[in-house]
């Protein structure tokens, strides 16, 4: 994989590179450092030089469905018959939750922060709850009348089988819930293949874009796929304010994703699964004492800290950047669980990676 120069990264000013003071390497936020995917890149340039900055035409909603049903058909062996648009994955999760579920929602931790907030911001209850299929039946028998997933799951990196996958199924049917699933990591499985929840029950809404595989989060375009013909009937009903939110840029980027993008993809899951294996080697020798995840998807390690020299610290993010000029997501915000960890993105180069081991190296000894 090629990646830009650090003047350039610096140059595109995106969230991730403009939080921090410069002498700060940022290994935060969930977005990438690699170069555009061709196809992507063409199709907004296309899209650019016919100044086709106006509303999305309709034919455009047929072909990325399209487009998304048969990446799904290819990738994952199963194919989805319902897909419509929504300007994010949150606010797809969002709607799901509002329109398609009732009573309080059950959020296992620790857990992707948005989905933290997302029953507050809906007006429900939030029950926390393990990964464990126990704990989850209990927060259904307390009153959850759904569950937020990130699947695969985030910060853990956890590539759930099939037999856990129905097991939690097996459980929304005893109990009537619902199950929202982001699947927007789950282009970036390493070994295996990602099954859809929704392939196993018409109970899920399922939400999902581009924007971590090829690195589009800025264009605001995913896609929400529905199950059953209530679902979709829900989801028709719905006001445009409501739903709408996407923009004719990020439609016709996501649709070169998944119709020209694979072959990018494939060589950027091979260097991500090659620099895994690397960090999860040498971070250790680096930080006496960090223990870290190996990722069975995902571009992000979850480290923990509590038997390094700063184990007594809940926050060890917060020393790292003062000490180490590295930023990492700081555990805590990604709720119970998270005391003493933090989140490692690893989605750039050797290069920039080696630096940040090497400045890690020197804080901790």
């Amino acid at each position: 994989m090629h990646f830009p120069s650090l003047k350039e990264l610096s140059a595109r000013g995106t969230r991730k590179w403009t939080v921090y003071d410069e002498d700060v390497i940022p290994l935060w936020i969930a977005e990438s450092d690699f170069l555009t995917a061709p196809a992507v890149k063409e199709a907004i340039q296309e899209a650019v030089d016919a100044e086709s900055f106006g509303y999305t035409p309709a034919p455009k909603a047929s072909e990325l469905n399209a487009a998304v049903a048969d990446f799904y058909e290819t990738r994952y062996g199963w194919r989805p018959k319902h897909v419509f648009w929504i300007g994010d994955v949150v606010r797809g999760l969002l709607l799901g939750v509002q329109y398609f579920t009732e009573g309080p929602v059950a959020v296992p931790v620790p857990s992707y922060p948005p989905l933290l907030e997302l029953p507050e911001t809906a007006g429900r209850e939030k029950i926390e709850t393990s990964l464990e299929l126990a704990d989850i039946e209990r927060a259904f028998q307390a009153g959850a009348g759904s569950i937020l997933l990130s699947h695969p799951y985030n910060p853990l990196g956890i590539v759930f089988d099939e037999e856990w996958l129905r097991g939690l199924v097996a459980l929304a049917d005893k109990y009537d819930a619902r199950i929202l699933s982001d699947e927007i990591h789950a282009p970036l499985v390493y070994k295996g293949r990602h099954i859809p929840l929704a392939s196993l029950s018409d109970r899920v809404i399922t939400v999902t874009a581009t924007s971590k595989a090829w690195n589009t989060a800025g264009l605001k375009c995913a896609q929400v796929i529905l199950s059953n013909s209530a679902d979709v009937a829900r989801w028709n009903g719905l006001t445009g304010v409501a739903k709408d939110g996407t923009g004719t840029l990020g439609v016709l980027a996501a649709e070169a994703a998944y119709r020209k993008g694979v072959d990018f993809l494939d060589e950027e899951v091979e260097y991500l699964k090659d620099t895994r294996d690397w960090l999860v080697d040498e971070l250790p020798k680096r930080v006496p004492g960090l223990k870290t995840s190996r990722p069975e998807a995902t571009y992000l390690l979850w480290l923990d800290f509590s038997e390094t020299a700063i184990g007594d610290n809940p926050k060890p993010a917060a020393w790292v950047r003062e000490h180490a000029k590295v930023a990492l997501n700081e555990g805590v915000t990604f709720g119970t669980g998270g005391e003493h960890h933090a989140r490692l993105n690893f989605a750039t180069s050797r290069e920039l990676l080696e630096e940040a081991l090497v400045r890690l190296e020197k804080a901790f000894h």
